[in-house]
């Protein structure tokens, strides 16, 4: 019989007396963390279910294919942050990092195209491989929900008002609703042109992370966190210009729509998506709480992402829209006495 190498045994060894730790980024719930994680799901779910969204559970490992169509090849999530590997059959595989790209897949799946509209919504842990931080963690839950086959502006009013009656049944303190429009797909190709040819002229201002998205998808440049890379989109051309009559006149809906049901927003015209199938409506629901910091205010975002289904796939490119959110950030801003 072989003898295993030295170098083998002497890793055994090692790994025998050592004291088993989490891996980075991933982390225990116990106790009172882990009541207040069901609570936040118990909540959401008798809120989705309330407004008519029936429950779905998708698989955690996806072929990666199913997120490298949907999400983009410009995105950090795609360039940096999956969890990828070749597994025995040499399939690509990927965990999770986000719930709407497996939802769509399932759709097509099940062959329920054929029986529309679907509300749904889901729960359950997410993977994302960047540097962990206060109420973000490479191992993450979220709750989101998802409706599709409902082209009507009003699905996107309906979506926004769950998110804002489900953090209002929390006890969420504190909200702000920060609404934008990515508008039809000519306009976001006229305003990308435009960005294209502003950020080109200012490449030696901007970050390394910028240069790289300046060809791949320059929206995402007014996303950037990069000090230097804030000073040069303060003066960039608003998407405003560049949208459609009938962009103009969905977004002009929504907003009624809000004000019709006494939602206050306001309107952030460098919001965007760090995901490629969003268009149209956008929003994010931000806390300025100190428990969250500045960087890690949002705690609910969501879009209309009409046509991913078609880059599955499918055999219709489906209209749909939804939102999820972060237990884990959530959970930071809930005080004991509110968590039964």
């Amino acid at each position: 019989m072989q003898a295993r190498p030295a170098c083998s045994r002497g890793l055994r060894r090692a790994y025998s007396t050592q004291v088993p730790r989490p891996v980075r980024g991933m982390v225990d719930r116990l106790g009172a963390a882990e009541l207040r994680h069901r609570h936040i799901v118990r909540v959401a779910q008798a809120t989705a279910e309330s407004f008519g969204f029936a429950p779905i559970h998708t698989p955690v490992l996806e072929y990666s294919s199913v997120f490298e169509r949907t999400l983009g090849a410009g995105t950090d999530v795609v360039n940096k942050e999956l969890y990828k590997f070749l597994d025995a059959s040499a399939q690509w595989m990927t965990m999770r990092p986000e719930g709407t790209a497996g939802v769509a897949r399932a759709l097509v799946s099940n062959g329920l195209e054929r029986s529309l509209p679907q509300r749904l919504y889901y729960a359950g842990p997410m993977f994302r491989h960047e540097r962990p931080q206060r109420g973000r963690l490479r191992q993450f839950d979220q709750f989101g929900v998802e409706a599709l086959g409902l082209p009507h502006p009003a699905a996107d009013v309906e979506c926004i008002e769950m998110g804002w009656v489900l953090l209002r049944a929390l006890g969420i303190a504190g909200a702000e609703l920060q609404l934008n429009t990515l508008g039809d797909t000519a306009s976001r190709q006229a305003y990308r042109a435009a960005l294209h040819a502003y950020f080109a002229d200012r490449r030696s201002q901007l970050s390394e992370d910028s240069h790289r998205r300046l060809d791949l998808n320059p929206l995402r440049i007014l996303d950037s966190k990069d000090a230097a890379d804030a000073a040069v989109v303060a003066d960039a051309p608003q998407f405003a210009a560049f949208l459609s009559p009938e962009s103009h006149r969905r977004f002009e809906f929504v907003q009624r729509g809000l004000d019709a049901l006494r939602i206050p927003f306001a309107l952030n015209t460098r919001l965007v998506r760090g995901l490629d199938y969003y268009q149209h409506t956008v929003w994010e629901i931000v806390c300025a709480s100190e428990k969250l910091g500045r960087s890690q205010a949002t705690v609910l975002a969501g879009g209309r992402y009409d046509g991913l289904t078609a880059a599955l796939g499918g055999a219709a490119s489906l209209p749909g829209v939804g939102w999820a959110m972060g237990t884990e950030r959530l959970a930071l801003l809930l005080d004991d006495s509110q968590v039964p």
